[in-house]
């Protein structure tokens, strides 16, 4: 029994020194033939190319800068000229959230409370838009729980 571990033992060893040889004369092999030539950095001389850089909005201002000839129109700002701005942001600071009322709705009820409203109500259109349910008609509406 303690022969067969030996040679077991051996032949894994064996095994072992083989793929240790065979990857180290891969690499050895690997790193010698690799003729890469390194990069070297040079100024770019091609003609600038006009570019805006957007880079954010903060305290209610859009900052950028503008490189060349490029023109950039913001609200009633036209900007043309290389250099940093800061512009008034508010004309790109809203939401507007789009309803799709499905046809021939009437009614409308949030489907977290218990009353219902004429679609086109004050009271109606607060609801938010994720929680909206539409009905056709009264009937409809109040057979589904809601009260006016």
């Amino acid at each position: 029994m303690k022969s067969d571990n030996r040679s077991l033992d051996h032949i894994a060893l064996l095994l072992a020194l083989y793929c240790l040889s065979a990857s180290a004369g891969f690499l050895s092999g690997k790193l010698t033939t690799d003729n890469r030539q390194p990069i070297t950095l040079q100024k770019d001389q091609r003609p600038l190319i006009p570019t805006i850089n957007i880079e954010g909005i903060r305290n209610g201002l859009l900052y950028g800068s503008i490189k060349g000839s490029a023109r950039i129109v913001i609200g009633s700002e036209i900007l043309t000229q290389s250099g940093v701005f800061a512009l008034d942001a508010s004309s790109l600071l809203f939401n507007e959230v789009a309803i799709i009322i499905p046809d021939n709705a009437q009614f409308v009820a949030s489907n977290r409370g218990k009353k219902y409203y004429p679609v086109f109500s004050s009271a109606g259109e607060r609801i938010t838009p994720k929680n909206r349910l539409y009905f056709e008609t009264k009937r409809e509406v109040e057979a589904a729980g809601y009260l006016p």
